[in-house]
């Protein structure tokens, strides 16, 4: 009997050794998260980390641990370190990174669950204190925060943005995947201007070392990608309905808040789709079923916005409306001319800022309104034409204080339209694959682009595109 009771509590001792070592040990490093998630009370725990504050009370210091990993309300581990046992912890600085190991327990402090007592210190990195821009207890605005950019994503401000960005791609490739989508990685170099606004950048011909020439790399002029549409309508062709997730790239020579030159562009083509209104009810779903996604999923992060006097304002029209006003171009502009900034607009003028906001504010109340049926002399040759030869059958998505977020349209899918509009523009020749595809049985699609930074602008009421992406890059201004 004695050797059985042995070897049962061995078989439970066992397990509990098991559990517990899956509780601290995982093939990554274990972070402060994982610990306030497990709480392996009374277990000996290693982590590194930033000092996000040093105190010192009598014999002992406190340390604030912070690795990233929790959400904001609660952004730290305090660390318990006797200074007998660590003669060296004067030297610690806020902004230092360390290396603690030590026996984690419940907190007698009513406004901590948990703390580390330490029984092993080793300093990492010191920190130059006087000069580290994200000091505790110091405001952290945007602005320093964007004049910091290789150290600002050490700021629970930055933190909660990228959280928010983070949160929003994962909902996106979550909602495509539920819809049978189709996740396709178009190319980042091409010879086409996509939207024929002429803002691209050109890849840099060569210094050939035997003929002492300039030459070019693809032996013909090749761009960074504005678009990946023209080639996402072939992998539409074949699966039906796809997406890309990819960097665009445009020459804007623009220091506005509302442009980068490189920046983050979702795509979406789907095969079949013949009606514009059933393309705006597609995209209207979209954004509905994300933007309630990333809501849900990042409470902390949209509080600590708002306790930074940042407001959301216009986040309930995508969280809570199935449709949008829908105007034709031609009523828009009837409106405008009726104005006394604006009475002189010209016939097929194309829309600036000054226009959309004053359509958005006057005409719609500040509410999200699309624009439909644009003069295709505005537009880029691949929309579909209007049964009246003037217009194409496309949308521009207007949203209160962003401006346009998003532009989509029907595609031409008849050839000889096509290859007309082609011609005029003298490009059949560099696009005869995109002709081929009507060519060879090609399906009719239709699809749009959302970028990724102007939509965290209508989801957050930040107003500036550069915050929401680590490296920004815009008009004379290429950092890190």
């Amino acid at each position: 009997m004695f050797h059985l009771s042995l070897i049962l509590n061995l078989r439970q001792l066992s397990r509990k050794i098991l559990y517990i070592s899956r509780l601290t040990h995982t093939i990554y490093p274990l972070t402060i998260r994982e610990i306030y998630d497990k709480k392996p009370l009374n277990q000996s725990i290693n982590l590194i980390g930033y000092l996000l504050n040093v105190r010192k009370l009598k014999t002992h210091y406190f340390l604030d641990l912070f690795d990233g990993s929790l959400t904001n309300n609660q952004k730290h581990l305090q660390v318990v370190a006797s200074l007998d046992k660590h003669p060296t912890l004067p030297h610690l600085t806020y902004g230092c990174s360390i290396n603690v190991q030590g026996k984690l327990i419940r907190s007698d402090h009513p406004k901590q669950e948990l703390e580390l007592q330490a029984d092993h210190i080793n300093l990492i990195n010191s920190c130059d204190a006087f000069n580290y821009p994200i000091k505790p207890k110091f405001e952290q605005t945007l602005l320093m925060l964007r004049q910091n950019e290789h150290l600002r994503l050490r700021s629970t401000f930055a933190q909660a943005i990228f959280r928010l960005r983070s949160q929003l791609m994962f909902s996106l490739y979550e909602y495509f995947f539920k819809h049978n989508f189709i996740h396709i990685q178009t190319p980042c170099l091409t010879q086409n201007d996509c939207e024929g606004g002429g803002e691209t950048f050109r890849i840099q011909p060569y210094q050939s070392q035997t003929t002492h020439t300039e030459k070019e790399y693809f032996n013909k002029q090749v761009y960074l990608t504005v678009s990946g549409q023209l080639h996402l309508e072939t992998a539409a062709n074949g699966f039906g309905r796809v997406y890309t997730l990819n960097p665009a790239f445009r020459a804007d020579k623009t220091l506005s808040r509302f442009h980068l030159a490189e920046f983050w562009m979702l795509e979406v083509e789907v095969a079949g789709l013949t009606k514009l209104d059933q393309l705006l009810d597609a995209y209207t779903d979209l954004v509905r079923t994300t933007t309630t996604e990333i809501y849900n999923k990042c409470p902390e992060e949209f509080k600590y916005l708002v306790n930074n006097n940042i407001q959301s304002t216009y986040i309930d029209q995508l969280l809570n409306q199935n449709d949008y006003p829908r105007i034709n171009y031609k009523e828009a502009v009837e409106y405008l001319r009726k104005s006394v900034d604006f009475h002189d607009f010209p016939d097929n003028g194309d829309f600036n800022r000054a226009h959309e906001n004053y359509l958005c504010q006057k005409l719609m109340n500040n509410q999200a309104f699309f624009v439909i049926n644009y003069p295709k002399t505005l537009k880029p040759f691949y929309m579909l034409m209007n049964d009246d030869d003037t217009t194409v059958a496309n949308f521009d998505f207007i949203f209160p204080s962003v401006g346009e977020l998003s532009g989509g349209s029907l595609r031409e899918h008849r050839y000889e339209n096509l290859k007309l509009r082609l011609d005029e523009l003298d490009i059949t020749r560099d696009l005869q694959w995109y002709l081929d595809l009507r060519g060879f049985g090609g399906m009719p699609t239709a699809g749009f682009g959302l970028g990724i930074e102007r939509f965290l602008m209508a989801i957050t009421g930040i107003d500036n595109v550069r915050d929401f992406i680590l490296f920004p890059r815009f008009y004379q201004h290429c950092d890190g």
